[in-house]
């Protein structure tokens, strides 16, 4: 193994974060990345130098389509609520504490079971998530969703998925049914290696977003006009993190849960709105260091520019930003998505007030990183929890 350097520093900071990240997904050859300063440093298999750089290269360019001078203004981050300057009670790292105290155990990597006190903090987001919908959206036609993890292939072609997110993508599979197939990996396992070359394709992926499903069930359908239709959906997650996966701030494996609205623009926009006040809630409970900011996903970096570009002009994505006191970073908790007629298109999800196609939104939590982010402010301490702080968790699970 050898390290290869690789200057980036042409880049605005915002392409080099984002080509760090893709990093991950460049070359089977690259078994580590780290950056500093302006220079990427792969350590890469002796003798892979050219076939590495030529797809740094490749990602350079993906990353660096041009875009005019007004749409790459336009497609800044924009802070829209700054709640920086809260002092935090906890600035020192909380995962060693909670691996140690046996709160986070590890599975597979970037995957968790929880105990103790974060397992309760991550009950209360559960708990506190549902009471908010049912106190402010029953009023709506709705439906309570818990979605399971396998997704068809061909639905997630069809919703454009493969397309902007293909890193992200686990696929699952089986061995053959072939009676050879099955008693020579009960015999042999995986020692030689061939059994992978036994799999049947993949007919399902693990679904990377929790309202994935909502679409194709609705497929073919008019939907009364006067109101939108409201789903409550859970589900765990499943995205491709990579190298990326970084304490309980990235993770494979994930719970989210979503408000879907679909209808008309302006009303499932005003559920977007509504839904806005629960991070308005936590802000003043919690004194919370936190941001709400203009936002785009983490698309595939052949897709990058333009559809950054799309979501920004659009105001398409918001999300609630916690700080970890520790990195002085700050991780993304929930989000407000318009996807406008994205999905009702592709699945043919119409208005009953004329040949017109619904809109839809969500609004989705990331459980994980909510409770990831309390605690990180807070500490592993309760006694040492400001009162209000205290007083919200109790009143929906026991401390």
């Amino acid at each position: 193994m050898r390290e290869l350097s690789y200057c980036v520093k042409d880049l605005s900071a915002a392409d080099q974060a984002f080509f760090l990240e893709m990093s991950s997904y460049l070359s089977e050859y690259i078994s580590d990345v780290k950056k500093d300063g302006t220079r990427i440093i792969f350590t890469i298999e002796a003798g892979r130098e050219e076939a590495v750089l030529e797809k740094a290269g490749l990602l350079r360019e993906m990353i660096t389509a041009k875009l005019s001078a007004s749409a790459s203004e336009a497609s800044q981050t924009t802070i829209l609520e700054d709640y920086s300057d809260v002092p935090t009670i906890n600035r020192e790292t909380i995962f060693d504490s909670l691996i140690s105290a046996g709160d986070i155990l590890p599975g597979a990597a970037g995957s968790y079971a929880y105990s103790g006190l974060f397992l309760k903090v991550y009950e209360y987001f559960i708990r506190k998530i549902d009471r908010f919908s049912s106190f402010h959206f029953n009023r709506y036609p709705h439906s309570t969703l818990d979605v399971p993890a396998l997704f068809p292939v061909e639905d997630y072609r069809k919703g454009g998925y493969f397309e902007t997110f293909p890193h992200h993508i686990m696929f699952q599979t089986t061995l053959k049914n072939d009676i050879s197939v099955l008693d020579a990996f009960a015999k042999n396992g995986w020692q030689d290696g061939l059994i992978l070359e036994q799999m049947k394709p993949a007919g399902n992926v693990l679904r990377t977003a929790a309202c994935a499903p909502v679409y194709p069930m609705l497929e073919n359908q008019v939907l009364p006009p006067d109101e939108p239709s409201v789903f409550f959906v859970t589900g765990k997650c499943y995205r491709n993190e990579g190298r990326n996966i970084n304490e309980l701030s990235r993770l494979n494996e994930f719970l989210m849960k979503e408000y879907v609205f679909i209808g008309k623009a302006d009303d499932v926009i005003a559920g977007i709105d509504e839904a806005k006040a629960l991070w308005r809630e936590w802000v003043q409970v919690f004194s919370l260091n936190c941001r709400v900011e203009t936002a785009n996903d983490s698309f595939f970096a052949g897709n990058y520019k333009k559809l950054k570009l799309f979501q920004m002009l659009g105001s398409s994505k918001n999300e609630f930003k916690l700080l970890i006191p520790h990195s002085k970073e700050y991780i993304a908790g929930s989000s407000a998505n318009f996807h406008r007629t994205h999905f009702t298109k592709k699945y043919n999800i119409r208005s009953g007030d004329g040949p017109f196609y619904c809109h839809s939104t969500c609004f989705a939590f990331g459980i994980d990183r909510l409770a990831y982010g309390l605690l990180s402010q807070k500490g592993l301490d309760c006694d040492k929890w400001d009162k209000p702080t205290r007083r919200e968790i109790e009143e929906y699970v026991h401390l």
